[in-house]
């Protein structure tokens, strides 16, 4: 079924199973973002967040590659005041994506470079098809950026050999280096990411959105406060009935366990 809304053209978004949406990266053979395509992004990813039949979704790219990266169009144009707009766009779309209220599976088909890496850093979980590399080419093309993505998935050296080599790795290179993904063959990635998808929307769609809000607030916390911050989730979750519902089918099976 598709959910695709008004207007977006650089996107295909459907919902092949119920409370799965599958977003697709379709702009031309590479997937390059421009500026439209980021506007899109976030116009997404806002409204999955908004769908209240939506507990998952997965973000793959149409045809051999997942994300060529920023459309290189852009730079040949880029000045001072120009950049700051199309940055803060960047922003917006990226981050549309961390701040999902829904987890979010990226199942990465091919190469993801630059701010295609970036939408894989900032994806809940990734599952690589053993074709998919991996790269940071801001350097080889005269800009910046990158770094602070990558080094939520990879140390810092790792992350500064691809930012300052930009030179791309693949997806058992990037694995070996420490980033939590899994490398799975080509063939099965897609399947693999729907089946963590299904492992999601299994669950209370009340209960995902309030354990993404609850990941996301305390990750740049220290271990102290950052528990803190999950009990008080905790304590808001378990008045709803959601919860209730949970508890009382756990003790049941374990009680069915023990006889």
């Amino acid at each position: 079924m598709s959910v695709q809304p008004a207007g977006v053209e650089h996107l295909v978004v459907t919902e092949p199973e119920p409370g799965i949406a599958l977003v697709e990266l379709a702009r031309g053979k590479v997937n390059a973002i421009d500026t439209q395509m980021y506007g899109e992004i976030a116009t997404v990813f806002d409204a999955l967040s908004d769908n209240q039949d939506i507990r998952a979704v997965v973000l793959t790219g149409r045809g051999r590659i997942f994300c060529a990266g920023n459309d290189l169009g852009n730079f040949r144009v880029m000045d001072a005041i120009s950049g700051e707009i199309e940055m803060r766009e960047v922003r917006r779309s990226l981050f549309s994506v961390l701040d999902c209220s829904l987890p979010v599976i990226a199942a990465v088909n091919g190469p993801a470079l630059g701010s295609g890496f970036g939408l894989v850093a900032l994806a809940d979980l990734v599952v690589a098809s053993e074709r998919a590399t991996f790269g940071l080419p801001e350097m080889g093309v005269g800009v910046l950026g990158g770094g602070r993505f990558t080094a939520r998935m990879l140390p810092q050296q790792a992350m500064r050999r691809m930012f300052f080599t930009a030179e791309a790795v693949d997806a058992e290179t990037l694995r070996t280096w420490g980033a939590p993904i899994e490398v799975a063959r080509h063939d099965d990635h897609l399947e693999i990411a729907m089946s963590r998808a299904r492992s999601v929307a299994a669950k209370s769609r009340y209960a995902i959105t309030l354990a993404k809000q609850s990941l996301n607030a305390c990750e740049a916390l220290d271990v102290k406060r950052g528990y803190e911050l999950e009990q008080g989730f905790t304590v808001r979750l378990s008045e709803h009935p959601d919860s209730k519902i949970a508890v009382e089918a756990r003790i049941a099976q374990m009680a069915k366990g023990a006889k």
